[in-house]
């Protein structure tokens, strides 16, 4: 086993402070400008859930989704008090591992310039950036990758010792599992490295491989055993949707026109988050990989194509999200590349002292600030106002504009909260609110906001839209949330008099909806920034009606 002798600089030690100043200003700055993401809402209000009832641990299941973030987000959910701050703190202290591990593999496999530049990129490209900002799994998940990545080359550089490498392996394995499915792309990727420094031939190698694979396994068995049932309609156990995946009778055709039209959707996020100076120089970087073979790039680049010629195969639908986990890959090679051509270029140049540290230093910094500046002008846009930043239309759809963007939930959740206080004032009684038995904003986005509220008594209208909002008889049931089953609790159906209700995002139209529920009318609404979508609260006014209707008479 080798001994690793690179202890910290104090150089060294100045550039990573630095580093982590940087990156904590880029990922803090402003944090909630971009209002509650859809799936954002759903992982937090799990959370919140778990928080309030620990027997609750597994209700992520009944999604299929896998529970790490959420129990994660029930610690931040104890230190912030803004919901949607302590969820996106998670991502934010994931983002910080992975910039960490990038730096580690740099030094470790090149050198610690290499290192630092990937790292910086780590903290200003706007792929990075963008993501490590938003309460969704995949910047957790990066992190597991990253480190992940980096224990493998501790095997195959021997630079710990095998059977606690193997087994801290085993572990990184299993808590990506138990964030995301798609971390299912990422695991062959140790096993290349395996192959590439023939760490097979080594004794003891298969057993300790084994013990590795059984560790997510079992962690994973042990999960599913406890768990709940998935309860979601077209949900399904761990893999969440089939909808995602091209269909098995479809791939055996080998869709060829499929595979084709998902490489030029990966090229457009590449496009758009990578920015086209990082990009150039990453496809630069194939130049020495091809001539020289070195199995320490080789690695890297695995890292990167293998998982994302996955997303490619056999992915539906994808969103850009997905590729996430393999861009601290996509730095390294930059960074290698941008190292190299920093010490070429003065030669090329046939500059005198060619050879000088100071030299190549100030080229690479050139370099680095280039590759930096397109970057750093669009991440200025999203932090002072993501609806100016140069999204990917899909992502502007998503995250924006449509009925999965957060604009108007908050505002949404504000107003009820006033309604709320005034009608515990005026009539003594808590405000009940209904929402619809569909997962994600702007219903979820409310609910985050509103948890806890004494208020606020949230009903999941679960046979709506089969039967009108008002029960038919003289009570409703009400259960705690659309994912628990139980306890039901009937409650008598005036209660509903004044009931608010969310409208979901659905094809159900409002006209027929208000034909079938007569005593709704619209009594709050929030446009979306494309102007095509908005959130709408409707309230119903059954016992204002009925007092009404002999006064409307005497008339």
């Amino acid at each position: 086993m080798q001994k690793t002798s690179l202890r910290p600089h104090p150089k060294e030690i100045l550039a990573l402070i630095t580093l982590t100043a940087l990156y904590a200003v880029t990922r803090l700055h402003d944090l909630t400008r971009l209002p509650m993401f859809s799936d954002e809402a759903i992982y937090i209000h799990w959370a919140q859930i778990i928080l309030s009832d620990p027997d609750q641990l597994l209700i992520p299941l009944t999604d299929g989704k896998q529970p790490l973030f959420m129990w994660l987000n029930v610690v931040t959910l104890a230190l912030f008090e803004d919901p949607l701050v302590a969820g996106r703190m998670v991502s934010v202290l994931a983002g910080w591992a992975s910039m960490w591990g990038v730096y580690l593999i740099g030094r470790d496999l090149f050198r610690r310039r290499v290192g630092a530049v990937a790292a910086l990129l780590y903290a200003l490209i706007p792929y990075t950036l963008f993501f490590d900002r938003l309460a969704l799994t995949d910047s957790l998940l990066t992190a597991f990758g990253v480190w992940s990545l980096r224990w493998a080359l501790h095997i195959a550089l021997e630079t710990r010792e095998p059977v606690t490498a193997f087994r801290v392996l085993g572990v990184l394995w299993g808590l990506a599992l138990w964030t995301k499915a798609s971390a299912l792309l990422l695991l062959p990727v140790p096993v290349l490295i395996f192959l590439f420094w023939q760490v097979h031939k080594r004794p003891g190698f298969w057993m300790q491989l084994g013990v590795a694979v059984a560790i997510p396994l079992l962690m994973n068995l042990f999960i599913h055993y406890l768990g709940p049932a998935v309860r979601v309609p077209g949900r399904l156990p761990f893999l969440h949707h089939l909808g995602y995946f091209i269909p098995v009778e479809d791939l055996v055709r080998f869709p060829v026109m499929i595979w084709l039209r998902n490489l030029w959707v990966t090229h457009e996020f590449f496009a758009t988050y990578m920015t086209a100076p990082l990009a150039v120089l990453f496809v630069v970087g194939l130049v020495p990989l091809i001539r020289h073979k070195d199995r320490r790039e080789l690695a890297l680049w695995s890292a990167f194509f293998f998982p994302a010629l996955g997303i490619v195969l056999v992915a539906q639908g994808f969103f850009s999200r997905y590729f996430l986990p393999m861009i601290p890959a996509v730095l390294l090679i930059v960074a290698v590349t941008a190292d190299r051509l920093a010490v070429s270029i003065p030669k090329r140049l046939q500059a005198r002292a060619s050879g000088s540290p100071a030299l190549q230093t100030g080229v690479l910094a050139v370099l680095v600030l280039s590759l930096s500046a397109a970057a750093a002008v669009w991440d200025a846009k999203l932090l002072r106002d993501p609806k100016t930043a140069p999204l990917h239309e899909l992502d502007r759809l998503l995250y924006v504009e449509g009925m999965n963007s957060g604009y108007g939930v908050k505002e949404a959740a504000q107003y009820l909260k006033a309604e709320a206080a005034k009608n515990k004032a005026q009539r003594g009684y808590e405000m009940y609110l209904m929402v619809p038995p569909l997962p994600g904003n702007p219903a979820e986005g409310i609910s985050v906001y509103l948890f806890g509220d004494p208020n606020v008594i949230v009903v999941p209208a679960f046979w709506w839209p089969e039967k009108p909002l008002l029960p038919d008889s003289n009570h409703f049931t009400r259960r705690p949330s659309i994912y628990e089953l139980f306890p039901r609790v009937r409650r008598h159906a005036h209660l509903l008099d004044f009931a608010f209700f969310i409208y979901p995002n659905t094809t159900y139209p409002q006209e027929r909806f208000l034909q079938v529920n007569p005593t709704f009318h619209k009594a709050w609404t929030h446009p979306k920034p494309d102007g095509k979508h908005a959130v709408d609260l409707f309230q119903n006014f059954t016992k204002k009606l009925e007092l009404d209707l002999p006064t409307l008479g005497r008339r």
